[in-house]
């Protein structure tokens, strides 16, 4: 211990003697690892952690898949799904299904909506958890007609009753309906969505337990101990093929749709979405961590260089080479034990600035945190990178020959292996910056390309805000028409409100319904798929507050309610899907049943096309989430309980919001407004993850863009200072300023070429991670390269010619008389 310490003593002087590279090493080190630092602590908490409930990993999830019928990658199953699961799967141990519900509640005298669960009892013995206060629902609870029972969160307990155990066994309305508190959550308990508040026992009558394809519920279950997902994928797929034999009219369309089940872990569910860029730019921050620590390897090389004469007087003295060797392994410990806590702390003040940017759409980022595991990742990221200095220190220092030094520092052959050495390693710092910044490139552009994007509806000036009317008291079309006409009348007498409408599929507001719909008359191919476009209900006026354009028809009248033909408009992609070019007003379309998709008869349902519109960017501006575009129903003739308002205002959109919700006060003091936001807004939180991903991806690239240069600099300035001897003799014998200036650029440029096409061919390696993250932009698009490229050699140029200038005050009659 007592050498240890003499070691770090002597090594401290060292580097305190040093001036300049200490620091120039301690925040190069600490700016990447600061990197390291905010992206582990994202990816730890959103990829690596599981969910929090015990053994996480054994819950599956069972979700049902219609991929050509142009449905989206469903997470849900339907009710029937679930009954035949729990005698079928015998793989499973438990099973539960669950869905998201609003519910209002009344919070210090105002009416407020909360997020809520529904989900069979069964749900909690499932995740293993136990109560604060209370009980879980009893199997008798999940029965219809006996589900008033609710669960609390540790919030909402402490939000009504102030942390009262005496809330256990109280009542509770929810909706305008009374529920029993029956027990209190822990307050670390978080299931998928933070915002749950409570949870309510669903229940499902005999007819809904046979339903089929109808996927409205998350079907879960935990794996029997022994048991593997790969068993429940085996049993779920031999269940629905005896299903289709069970149900022969509906086999040949669920055959051409594709349908399966995909059985997966539930954190799948959770960060799939997120899951690939999030990879990337981990990827990226080790990269920089690699190109920093090659640019403090350079620097230790060219100090181990400057260092010859000093280690050769040592050994002469006595010293040995392994003390010499753990010597410079103390200075890199303690360089990297610096670099530790600065990099943790930029590294949490860099998560700070990420937050501000969006991460709290991410998937689980109210766990992203600098923790305990985060600093351990970032003193064992330091700890290798000590090590990889180190290692390259002690090679150069072994290849080094110091029987001449003392009587000729400068002429031993060894400094040719030293400039190889460090010429690697800036080839490979330009590597890897080119590839990193050619995927920020190609994000930044592909954002770009989105933000160009013609939605199909109006932003500017449109403000939207949802209602969810309890059943309760508005049980029935009539009473729901009209609260509806009642709220649309006053607020389009509001002043500055231009027009009014409401839907139940507001765009980019997270919350779609799909069904399948045909056209009278149309005549399938062979193995040809049904189609489930989206199924929106919207009031008249609805689409010209969008800005939604008519192509052909009219628009929904206040004359199409219950009392008149059922209408129906089309967005032009499905009229090209089943009229072509024909124009579809006047035709007419059905939902099919279910059970048999393609018979019509006596109880059919036909909708009259009374107007095509134009196609719109609903679930996401890439225009992804709707390949079968979409289908509108008139509100009265297809009413909902949930819907959105959308106000298009000629004033201050903050004046309107306070005015709307007072109109829904009004009309209805226990109705609350929620999610208010301008469609603006919402279109800026559609990106939000997309704009988070691609600064932090610019801002790694531009990081690894000025080590790189810095490296290429080190380089050249080191050979000039290596060749001083060398470029007097030049200039003595007549060489001019330019070929002293073209000889260093030579150097310079010869390195980035090579660097650049390392870069390409790690770029091409990178472009199936980023393809999928990427809208109207090639993986490899050649703007982007061609941009980054120039970048490079821009910067290139400016490191190259510091280094030439120094090289031009070269003189030869002082570097000639030099001994």
């Amino acid at each position: 211990m007592e050498k240890l310490i003499r070691d770090l003593r002597y090594a401290g002087r060292s580097l305190v003697r040093s001036k300049g590279y200490p620091a120039a090493v301690i925040m190069t080190l600490s700016a990447c690892i600061a990197v390291n630092v905010a992206i582990f602590a994202i990816v730890n908490a959103v990829l690596l952690r599981p969910l929090p409930v015990p053994q996480a990993q054994d819950i599956v999830l069972m979700a049902n898949r219609y991929p050509k019928a142009g449905v989206g990658e469903l997470n849900t199953s339907s009710p029937g799904d679930y009954y035949d699961r729990m005698e079928n799967v015998p793989a499973l141990a438990e099973q539960a299904e669950f869905r998201f519900v609003n519910q209002t509640i009344d919070i210090n005298g105002a009416a407020e909506r909360v997020t809520g669960m529904t989900a069979t009892p069964s749900l909690f013995s499932l995740l293993q958890v136990k109560p604060l206060l209370g009980r879980f629902f009893t199997s008798a609870e999940g029965e219809v007609g006996a589900q008033q029972e609710v669960i609390l969160s540790y919030g909402l307990w402490q939000q009504l009753y102030g942390s009262d155990p005496a809330a256990v066994g109280g009542e509770l309305r929810l909706s305008g309906r009374p529920f029993t508190v029956v027990g209190v959550m822990p307050r670390s308990f978080v299931f998928i969505n933070p915002e749950v508040q409570l949870w309510i026992p669903t229940a499902f009558t005999a007819q809904e337990k046979t339903v089929h394809h109808s996927n409205n519920w998350y079907d879960i279950g935990r794996l029997r101990a022994g048991a593997t997902m790969q068993q429940v994928q085996a049993q779920i797929d031999a269940l629905n093929a005896a299903n289709l034999e069970k149900f022969p009219e509906m086999k040949e369309v669920l055959v051409n749709a594709g349908f399966h089940t995909v059985v997966e872990p539930l954190e799948d569910m959770v960060v799939k979405d997120v899951r690939s860029i999030l990879r990337l730019l981990w990827a990226g921050s080790v990269f920089v961590l690699l190109i920093g620590v090659l640019n403090v390897a350079n620097l230790a090389l060219a100090r181990l260089s400057l260092r010859r004469k000093e280690f050769a007087t040592r050994l002469a003295l006595g010293a040995g080479r392994a003390q010499l060797m753990r010597q410079l392994m103390m200075e890199n410990l303690l360089l990297a034990a610096a670099s530790v806590v600065g990099g943790v702390m930029l590294g949490a003040i860099l998560l700070r600035i990420v937050a501000a940017t969006g991460l709290n759409h991410f998937p689980r980022a109210y766990e992203v945190k600098v923790d305990d595991e985060v600093v351990v990742v970032a003193v064992l990221l330091a700890l290798g990178a000590s090590a990889l200095i180190s290692s390259l220190s002690l090679v150069g220092l072994s290849r080094t020959g110091f029987q001449n030094v003392l009587r000729d520092d400068e002429r031993t052959g060894t400094a040719g292996n030293s400039r190889a050495v460090r010429r690697g390693l800036v080839v490979a710092q330009i590597g890897f910056a080119f590839s990193l910044l050619v995927g920020a490139g190609v994000l930044l552009a592909s954002f770009r390309e989105l933000l160009r994007v013609n939605p199909g509806f109006r932003t500017a000036g449109i403000l939207t805000a949802s209602v969810s009317a309890p059943e309760s008291r508005y049980g029935d079309a009539g009473q729901l028409n009209g609260l509806m006409s009642r709220s649309l009348d006053a607020i389009r007498k509001l002043p500055g409100v231009r027009s009014a409408g409401a839907t139940t599929t507001i765009p980019l507001g997270g919350s779609y319904d799909d069904s399948v719909i045909l056209a009278e008359g149309y005549v399938m191919k062979p193995a040809e798929s049904v189609v489930s476009p989206l199924r929106i209900s919207v009031t008249p006026g609805y689409l010209e507050t969008m800005g939604i354009s008519l192509l052909s028809g009219r628009y929904f009248l206040e004359s199409d309610d219950r009392n008149r033909p059922p209408a129906i408009i089309v967005d032009e992609k499905l009229a090209q899907r089943f009229w072509g070019h024909r124009n579809p007003v006047g035709l007419r379309m059905y939902e099919p049943d279910p059970r048999n998709l393609r018979e019509t008869g006596r109880n059919t349902l036909w909708y009259r096309v009374v107007g095509v519109v134009r196609s719109v960017r609903l679930e996401d501006l890439s225009g992804k989430g709707n390949p079968e575009g979409a289908y509108y129903f008139p509100f009265a003739q297809n009413t909902s309980n949930n819907y959105t308002i959308a106000v298009r205002a000629a004033v201050d959109s903050a004046a309107v919001a306070q005015s709307v919700r007072s109109v829904i006060t009004a009309l209805d003091p226990e109705l609350p407004l929620f999610d208010l936001r301008t469609m603006g807004e919402r279109e800026e939180l559609s990106l939000s993850s997309r704009r988070t991903s691609m600064l932090l991806a610019l801002a790694f690239g531009l990081l690894a863009l000025f080590l790189a240069a810095v490296g290429i600099y080190g380089v050249l300035s080191y050979l000039v200072a290596q060749r001083r001897r060398e470029i007097g003799i030049r200039v003595a014998l007549g060489s001019t300023r330019g070929r002293i200036v073209k000889l260093i650029l030579r150097e310079g440029f010869r390195l980035v070429g090579i660097g650049l096409i390392l870069g390409v061919i790690g770029s091409i390696s990178l472009r199936t991670i980023i393809a999928s993250e990427i809208y109207g932009v090639g993986s490899l698009d050649p703007l982007v390269m061609g941009s980054v490229a120039i970048v490079f050699g821009l910067i290139s140029l400016a490191a190259c010619m510091l280094p030439a200038r120094r090289a031009l005050q070269v003189d030869p009659a002082i570097v000639l008389s030099e001994q």
